[in-house]
């Protein structure tokens, strides 16, 4: 089974899929956008002879009189065979340790995997050196594939930790749960990380496998995307165009899909990945969130927006964009969100005292009155190694005022929120934890939390949510695609 690392945004170090390093120690210079953990048919490895000369090498300029214990490293290996190190496990950064991280850097005798007769394109593996009566030795340690699955929907029960709410629930007897997963159906994987409808109302999934579309009884694979032959690829972002296109950021490129696979050229679209992919029905853009901005897609042209265009942009990193009902675009990024109003005037929130100062929107919706909903992540280290920081949920309502909720002023069982829907036929929100499943707030103070042990949703983590055109909320969770509907 392959599953795919993708840099998204996390409170907490855990070993599930949506960790960028293993270790607690991470470094800064690999380009880590997306990776899959020790995968292959044929295993990313080393030569042999050139890893021995390695080890000389290290036991030769080290001195290790008196030392023992180990080290693990995560190094990535692309398809060229060049290596790099992710992250590793000695918080104490002993000279032993960077030396060995100098060493497997400017090593290039990595053996790339290989999937159906294909290089993969980067793949993470394990190492451990240990240091043994004055001698250091290394090796390939693998990954652990059946514990590593067992983690992706930690934690099993919730972690509410709201310890003041009393949580009623008296709505949850109005909405019939449906679960589809890899038991009932042909959804070819449970871990579920993006979803989006189309036009037609058909429900497009980014599974481990590739895409699947729903129609509500049947899942069918999308066809094989054959337009990069080098590589066995993988998706994450999913979005749906005004014209019906379903788009698709895959390892090193941008793909639509219109009946035929087509590859975006980098150098015609500027970008080669995408954090997230948002349409904007009513201005007819697609927004594509990435490391070099937020680059536009509108009526057969491209543009970027990025710190040399909008110099309060905070940073090129680009996690979510959206545009509101009076054409103004929040951006929400690695180091702060900004707001670009309709005459083009920028407000980069870090310069103000908002709730938004320290924050990255990671995902908006909007009422029919124009008050908008945020959810929101704490970059930065004020609160690091914290699990429930600072983040929760705002509100910017149409008079300018901003309000945040979390765990300690509201019925939020956890402040680490994945999605946030405006439910406009029930006039409630709908937030999605990692943690604590799902909360429904109905704008008057009363909160209520579903999960896996008081509802037939079958875990606690969920990705994100969408609606179909009936209104029916669904949800891509680590065990499954779930339905909610009114009874």
């Amino acid at each position: 089974m392959k599953k795919t690392i993708l840099i998204l945004l996390t409170t907490y170090f855990s070993f599930n899929l949506n960790a960028q390093n293993l270790f607690p120690i991470k470094l800064e210079n690999c380009k880590a956008d997306k990776f899959c953990l020790d995968c292959g048919d044929t295993k990313a490895t080393y030569k042999e002879k050139d890893f021995e000369k390695l080890q000389e090498r290290l036991n030769e300029s080290l001195n290790l009189k008196g030392v023992s214990g180990t080290v693990k490293f995560q190094v990535l290996v692309d398809s060229k065979g060049k290596g790099c190190v992710l992250s590793y496990n000695d918080k104490s950064k002993s000279q032993i340790s960077l030396r060995i991280i100098e060493e497997l850097n400017n090593f290039n005798k990595w053996v790339p995997a290989i999937t159906k007769n294909k290089k993969e394109e980067k793949v993470s593996i394990n190492l451990i050196f240990t240091v043994k009566d004055n001698k250091l030795s290394g090796k390939i340690e693998r990954v652990d594939m059946e514990a590593f699955e067992k983690s992706f929907d930690k934690p099993n029960s919730p972690e509410i930790f709201n310890k003041d709410y009393t949580y009623k629930n008296e709505n949850i007897k109005n909405y019939k749960m449906t679960v589809w997963n890899t038991k009932n159906s042909k959804l070819s994987d449970n871990s579920l990380d993006n979803i989006s409808f189309d036009k037609d109302g058909l429900l497009w999934l980014v599974v481990d496998k590739g895409v699947q579309s729903f129609n509500g009884s049947e899942f069918i694979n999308l066809e094989a995307n054959n337009t990069n032959t080098k590589v066995t690829e993988s998706y994450f972002a999913i979005g749906v165009d005004n014209n019906n296109t379903k788009w698709f950021d895959g390892l090193q490129s941008i793909y639509s899909y219109d009946k035929t696979w087509n590859k975006h050229d980098i150098n015609e679209i500027g970008i080669d990945g995408a954090y997230d992919i948002i349409n904007n029905p009513k201005t007819e853009e697609l927004f594509f969130c990435s490391d070099k901005g937020l680059t536009i897609f509108s009526k057969g042209k491209w543009k970027t927006i990025n710190k040399e265009i909008v110099k309060e942009l905070p940073s090129n990193r680009v996690y979510y964009a959206k545009k509101d009902s009076k054409n103004r675009i929040w951006i929400g990024t690695f180091s702060g969100s900004i707001m670009i109003d309709e005459k083009g005037k920028a407000t980069n929130f870090e310069n103000t005292s908002t709730v938004l100062k320290g924050k990255c929107i990671t995902s908006m919706d909007e009422d029919e009155n124009g008050n908008i909903y945020f959810s929101l992540y704490e970059f930065g280290d004020k609160n690091a190694g914290q699990v429930n920081r600072d983040e929760g949920i705002a509100i910017y309502y149409t008079n300018g005022a901003f309000k945040q909720f979390t765990t300690s002023n509201s019925g939020m069982p956890f402040n680490h929120t994945n999605c946030v829907l405006y439910d406009k036929i029930e006039k409630v929100l709908w937030i999605s934890t990692d943690r604590a499943g799902l909360v429904r707030y109905d704008l008057n103070n009363n909160w209520e939390n579903y999960h896996n042990e008081n509802s037939e949703i079958p875990t606690s983590y969920i990705s994100t949510m969408t609606f179909d055109k009936n209104g029916n909320l669904f949800l891509a969770t680590r065990q499954g695609l779930v339905k909610i509907e009114r009874k």
